[in-house]
C-alpha cells in the first residue's frame, strides 16, 4: 500500500503526533490516522520559523528557536538584483541542496505544489470524502522560510488560498481561457512585490513596487535520487537586461555564478553536500567549516562550525548544543563571544551572555506556530535590570510595548486582517503623549493620510498622498493644521494648492515608447513645493543598449533603462555617460563638463576615482576592508585590522599612527598617537560597563575628563542623565517619555 502524509502542518498546528486524531481515506481503502499538535514537541521547529530571524542575538541566532542564520551577499547588478546566500542551522529541507545542505540563495523561492490537489483517483470521480479536505501549498522563500497556504477542495473549481493570520501575503491561482490553471501569482505584502510562478511552482518573474521586472530561466540537472532530475535556476535577467548565469556540476551541485562582465564566482561542495568554498573573481577564496568534533560533536555533518576569510584566517567559530542550536559564537581571538542557553524540552525563554558579561533574557509567546518575543531583559553585575515587554493580538500584531522606564506605546490595526497600523499612541497617559493616525489604500498597502496629534488631541502635522495604480506616489502634501483652508484641502497631483499646503508631485513612465520610456515605472519628473517658481527636476534614460568597451569610463556602455541625464530646476544637466557591464556608473559629467570617472575592482569595490584629472586610489584587504587611500597628491593613508576585521590602526604618509585598543565588544578602550619612531605623543582611555555604556574617559596622565560611573548615570532606557567633567562639575540631563532631551542643567548642585 502507498500511504500519503502531509509534510507541513496546517496553520496554527506545529508537529506530528502519531496514531490518534482525524482520519481520512487513502489508497487501497486504508485509513491512516493523523493529528496535529497545538503545542510544540521537543526539538521541533516549524518551517515558518526558519529564515532571517525577527529577533536575534549573537552572530546571529534566533532567540526563540536557536536557528543560526548566515546571510552573505555575493554580487549586486543594476542596484536591483542582489544575489545572496542563506544558511539555516535548523533547516531540514532538501530541495535547495544544489548550493549546499541547509543553504538557499536569492530567487531560489518556489511553490511546493505536491499537496495542492487531491490524488488523481479522487479527481476521476470517486472522491466525495475529499470534498472538504484540506489542501496545502508550501511557499518557500529565499531565506528558507516556509509559509503554508491552505484551501478546502471544492471538487475542481477555483481554490481560495489563505495562510495564517500573521501572514498578509496573497496567493492566487491563474487560469487560461479554457479554465485550466496556467500558473500562480504571489503578492509579497511587506515589499509590495508581485511574483509569477509556473504550473510546476518555479519562479518566472518578480515585479517590484514601481513595475520593474526581473525574469528567470531554468534547466534540469541530476537530483539527489538516482535517475531523478531537478529543475534549477539557470539565469537571472535584471530589469535593464543584465544577466547572471548559473552553472552546475555533472552531479547537480551549483558550480558557478557568471556575472555580466564575464567574471565568475565558483562554488564547491564536499561529499556531505556542504558548501565548503566560494572563490571570487579576484581569485580569493572564502571557506566554510563543518562538523568539527570540538564544536559539533563530530556527528552532525551539515552543521557549520567555522568561517575562514579570504586571507586564510579563521574569522568565526560556532559551537552547538542539542538539536543543532548554537551554544557559543565568537570571532578570531575570542572577541565578540556570545554564550547562549536554550533550556531542554519546549522552552519559552532563552538567555545570552554578551561579550562584556551582561545577560540578555528573552521570553516569547507562540502565535500561529511562530514565536513572538514578549520581553527582553538586560542585566549585569552592578546594573539595574532593564526590561522591555511586548503584547500581541491573536494575529501576531504587536499591540503594546512597555519600555524599561515604564513608558507605554499602544498600536491599533485595521479590522480586515491586513495588519496595517491605523493608530499608534506613544508615551500613553503622559504629558509627551503623541498619537499617529494613518489611513490606507489597502489594495496597494500605501498610506493615504497620516496625522499626528499631541497629548491634548490637537493636530500638529498632517500629510496626504496620492498614488497611481502601481502604488507610485503622484503627490505628497504637507498640510498646515492651523490653516483652515489648508486643512480642508484634499491632496491632488493636479490643480493649484491653497496657502498652507506644501505639495510635491511626480510623473512616471506608464508605457514603453521610443522617446523617453524604455521601461514602465521609471520616474520622469519630480516637482518641489515652491509656487513662486517652477521647481521641477527631470530624468531621462537610455533608450537602447550598447556594450562597447564596458571597462573604460566614457565608453558607450549602458543598457536600456539606465539613468542618462538629470536636469535640475535651473536647467543644469548632469549626465551619466557610461556604466560598466554590471551596471555601476563609470563616468558622470556635471553641468560644467567636469568628468568624474570611477573604476572598480573585480569584487565591485571602488578602485579609483578621477575628478577632473585628480585621481584618488583605494586598495582593500583580501576580505574587503579599506587598506589604503591615496589622494591625488600621492599621499597614502593606511588602515590596519585585527583578525576579527576590526579597525585597530591608522597610519599617515609620514609613518605617524593612531593605535586603538578594543574590548571584547569592539568598544575603543584606548587610543594612542605615535610618531614614525614609535614615540607616544598622546593617549586616551575609556571604560564601559557591561551594557556597553561609556562610564569614564581619562587622558594620558590618567586624569578623569568624563565620569558617568555612578549607578544613576544612565536611566533605564540607556539615556545619559548625570555625568561629571574633569573638574568634578556635574551635568544633569532630563528626557521626556519619548526619550527626547528636554532639560540640561550644568553645574548641578554647584554654587555658581
Amino acid at each position: 500500500a502507498t500511504y500519503s502524509t502531509w509534510q507541513i502542518p496546517p496553520p496554527g498546528q506545529t508537529g506530528w503526533a502519531g496514531q490518534t486524531g482525524w482520519a481520512f481515506p487513502l489508497c487501497c481503502g486504508f485509513n491512516q490516522i493523523f493529528t496535529w499538535l497545538s503545542t510544540p514537541q521537543s526539538g521541533f521547529v516549524p518551517p515558518n520559523a526558519i529564515g532571517k530571524p525577527d529577533c536575534s542575538c549573537a552572530d546571529p541566532i534566533d532567540v526563540s528557536t536557536g536557528n543560526r542564520f548566515e546571510e552573505v551577499t555575493d554580487t549586486v547588478i543594476d542596484g536591483d538584483v542582489v544575489f545572496r546566500r542563506y544558511y539555516n542551522s535548523l533547516s531540514t529541507q532538501t530541495r535547495g541542496w544544489h548550493l549546499g545542505s541547509k543553504w538557499t540563495y536569492s530567487y531560489s523561492r518556489y511553490l511546493d505544489l505536491t499537496q495542492a490537489s487531491p490524488p488523481s483517483y479522487i479527481l476521476s470521480g470517486g472522491g466525495d470524502p475529499y470534498s472538504q479536505s484540506l489542501l496545502l501549498i508550501n511557499v518557500v522563500r529565499d531565506d528558507g522560510r516556509q509559509l503554508v497556504f491552505t484551501s478546502s477542495y471544492n471538487n475542481g473549481g477555483p481554490q481560495t488560498w489563505a495562510s495564517s493570520t500573521d501572514v498578509h501575503d496573497q496567493l492566487t491561482e491563474l487560469y487560461d481561457s479554457s479554465g485550466n490553471v496556467s500558473g500562480w501569482k504571489y503578492f509579497d505584502a511587506a515589499n509590495r512585490v508581485t511574483e509569477l510562478y509556473s504550473t510546476q511552482g518555479s519562479l518566472l518573474s518578480v515585479t517590484d513596487a514601481i513595475g520593474k521586472t526581473t525574469t528567470f530561466t531554468y534547466i534540469s540537472v541530476p537530483g539527489l535520487v538516482a535517475g531523478a532530475t531537478d529543475v534549477v535556476l539557470a539565469s537571472i535577467t535584471s530589469p535593464a537586461g543584465r544577466i547572471l548565469k548559473l552553472t552546475y556540476t555533472s552531479s547537480g551541485s551549483l558550480a558557478s555564478l557568471g556575472l555580466p562582465d564575464g567574471s565568475t564566482l565558483a562554488y564547491q561542495q564536499d561529499a556531505n553536500l556542504n558548501l565548503t568554498t566560494v572563490t571570487y573573481p579576484d581569485g580569493k577564496t572564502f571557506q566554510y567549516v563543518y562538523n568539527e568534533a570540538a564544536y559539533a560533536g563530530g556527528n552532525n555533518p551539515n552543521l557549520m562550525t567555522g568561517l575562514v576569510d579570504e586571507a586564510g584566517v579563521r574569522f568565526a567559530t560556532f559551537s552547538y548544543q542539542s538539536i543543532n542550536q548554537p551554544y557559543q559564537t565568537s570571532n578570531a581571538g575570542g572577541v565578540n563571544t556570545f554564550i547562549s542557553n536554550f533550556p531542554a524540552g519546549s522552552p519559552t525563554t532563552s538567555t545570552f551572555t554578551t561579550p562584556l558579561n551582561a545577560t540578555r533574557t528573552f521570553n516569547w509567546t507562540t502565535i500561529n506556530s511562530r514565536s513572538f518575543v514578549s520581553s527582553v531583559a538586560s542585566s549585569c553585575s552592578g546594573c539595574t535590570t532593564a526590561t522591555t515587554s511586548y503584547v500581541y493580538d491573536v494575529n501576531g500584531n504587536r499591540t503594546q510595548v512597555t519600555d524599561p522606564s515604564g513608558n507605554v506605546t499602544k498600536y491599533t490595526y485595521a479590522t480586515d486582517g491586513s495588519g496595517l497600523e491605523i493608530q499608534r499612541v506613544e508615551a500613553v497617559a503622559t504629558a509627551a503623549q503623541r498619537t499617529i493616525q494613518t489611513s490606507w489604500n489597502e489594495a496597494i498597502r500605501q498610506p493615504l493620510q497620516r496625522t499626528v496629534l499631541d497629548a491634548s488631541g490637537n493636530t500638529v502635522s498632517s500629510t496626504q498622498w496620492v498614488y497611481n495604480a502601481a502604488g507610485q506616489t503622484l503627490a505628497s502634501c504637507d498640510i498646515d493644521p492651523s490653516n483652515n483652508t489648508a486643512s480642508g484641502y484634499a491632496c491632488s497631483n493636479t490643480g493649484t494648492t491653497p496657502a498652507g499646503v506644501r505639495r510635491r508631485t511626480y510623473t512616471y513612465c506608464t508605457a514603453i515608447d521610443t522617446t523617453q520610456c524604455p521601461i514602465v515605472g521609471l520616474m520622469l519628473t519630480a516637482t518641489g513645493p515652491r509656487t513662486d517658481t517652477i521647481q521641477t527636476t527631470t530624468y531621462s534614460y537610455y533608450l537602447s543598449s550598447s556594450a562597447t568597451s564596458c571597462g573604460t569610463p566614457g565608453a558607450a556602455c549602458y543598457q536600456a533603462g539606465d539613468l542618462h541625464t538629470i536636469t535640475d530646476p535651473s536647467g543644469h544637466v548632469t549626465t551619466i555617460a557610461s556604466y560598466d557591464a554590471d551596471g555601476r556608473i563609470t563616468r558622470q559629467t556635471d553641468a560644467n563638463g567636469l568628468n568624474t570617472d570611477t573604476t572598480y575592482t573585480s569584487r565591485g569595490w571602488v578602485g579609483s576615482r578621477n575628478v577632473g584629472g585628480a585621481t584618488s586610489k583605494f586598495t582593500y584587504t583580501a576580505y574587503g576592508a579599506v587598506q589604503t587611500v591615496t589622494d591625488p597628491d600621492g599621499v597614502t593613508t593606511t588602515y590596519g585590522y585585527d583578525a576579527a576585521h576590526r579597525l585597530v590602526k591608522i597610519t599617515d604618509a609620514q609613518g605617524n599612527y593612531l593605535q586603538y585598543t578594543l574590548d571584547n565588544a569592539g568598544n575603543k578602550t584606548a587610543e594612542q598617537v605615535y610618531d614614525s619612531t614609535g614615540t607616544l605623543h598622546k593617549s586616551l582611555s575609556r571604560t564601559f560597563n557591561p551594557l556597553g555604556q561609556l562610564t569614564k574617559v581619562m587622558d594620558g596622565l590618567s586624569h578623569t575628563v568624563f565620569d558617568a560611573s555612578a549607578s544613576n548615570s544612565y536611566d533605564a532606557n540607556g539615556n545619559l542623565v548625570q555625568s561629571a567633567d574633569g573638574l568634578g562639575i556635574q551635568r544633569q540631563q532630563g528626557y521626556d517619555a519619548l526619550n527626547r532631551l528636554v532639560q540640561t542643567l550644568d553645574n548641578y548642585n554647584g554654587t555658581n
